[in-house]
């Protein structure tokens, strides 16, 4: 979750190109068991490998900056916009997944400031495992 004692993040204070989370996290068969609880994936007969794969999108979860923001917070206000998600490999647990948060474009758009954030996750070996933007009417 974000950080309440961090600073709130400012239109004007952003980069195109400034990186905001730069992290890792491992996969582990718990997480993927809770995450399958919390969607109700799995429910009845067993799944397909479930324990070991995750679903689709357990890793969107990583990609939303007011959940990965650590050292600023996303101010309250804004509008989630839009959202675009590619999965490009399966992740199992054990996984150990680098996570990338950038800001990819900021623009005004009928007098509101706009951006765009680009998150990617990559495995170990630096294969991208998944990727997305989120677009965001940037609070005013």
């Amino acid at each position: 979750m974000s950080n309440p004692e961090a600073p709130d993040l400012t239109y004007d204070g952003m980069t195109v190109g400034d990186v905001f989370v730069d992290t890792s996290v491992t996969v582990t068969a718990e997480s993927i068991a809770e995450f399958r609880r919390a969607i109700q994936a799995g429910v009845g007969p067993a799944a397909i490998g479930e324990g070991t794969c995750a679903p689709p999108t357990m890793v969107a979860m990583w990609t939303v900056p007011r959940v990965m923001f650590r050292e600023w917070n996303v101010p309250a206000g804004g509008i989630h916009a839009r959202q675009r998600w590619q999965c490009a490999k399966s992740i199992h647990a054990g996984s150990e997944l680098r996570i990338r948060i950038s800001l990819k474009e900021k623009f005004v758009r009928k007098e509101r400031p706009w951006v765009v954030f680009e998150s990617r996750l990559t495995d170990a070996g630096g294969e991208e495992v998944a990727s997305g933007e989120m677009t965001i009417v940037w609070p005013q």
